[in-house]
């Protein structure tokens, strides 16, 4: 009985200590690339659909793990329409290669620099059938001016 009751406390202490999140013990090449994710607003090149609709998306990354991603459309005659979408972020990898959004939907760091975030966004596995992947390149966003 002395056994079980060791191997149990045993077994759940371990369970408690493997559900804590990582926090404060990033290295510091760990340090600097959430800092070039989370520290600056990266946007997306704008792009034009068939009906000449001007798409441009900014996301704001949070070093609790959340996201924000705003998308702009703008119309010909020159009406803007923004809608948010709010989500969830980690890393996938512990080489900090590779962003999650969940539901099989990855960003493969190609390049990450304080002047641009390129990516493979990859939804699905590496050799599932129905894998897309489409190259995306981010700058970040410009401050407005301020006047002395």
């Amino acid at each position: 009985m002395k056994k079980v009751m060791t191997i149990l406390i045993l077994l759940i202490t371990i369970l408690q200590t493997s559900c804590i999140e990582k926090s404060g013990y990033y290295n510091d090449g760990q340090n600097k690339t959430i800092a070039l994710i989370c520290d600056i607003t990266w946007v997306s090149k704008k792009t034009v659909n068939e009906e000449g609709i001007t798409y441009q998306g900014i996301y704001k990354f949070e070093k609790n793990g959340t996201y924000v991603r705003t998308l702009i459309a703008t119309e010909k005659n020159g009406k803007e329409q923004q809608s948010a979408i709010n989500g969830q972020w980690t890393f996938f990898d512990a080489s900090f290669g590779i962003i999650n959004f969940g539901h099989n939907d990855y960003w493969d760091i190609d390049k990450l620099t304080e002047k641009k975030f390129a990516v493979y966004k990859r939804s699905g596995e590496f050799g599932d059938p129905g894998m897309t992947r489409e190259y995306l390149e981010f700058t970040p966003q410009e401050q407005p001016k301020t006047e002395n």
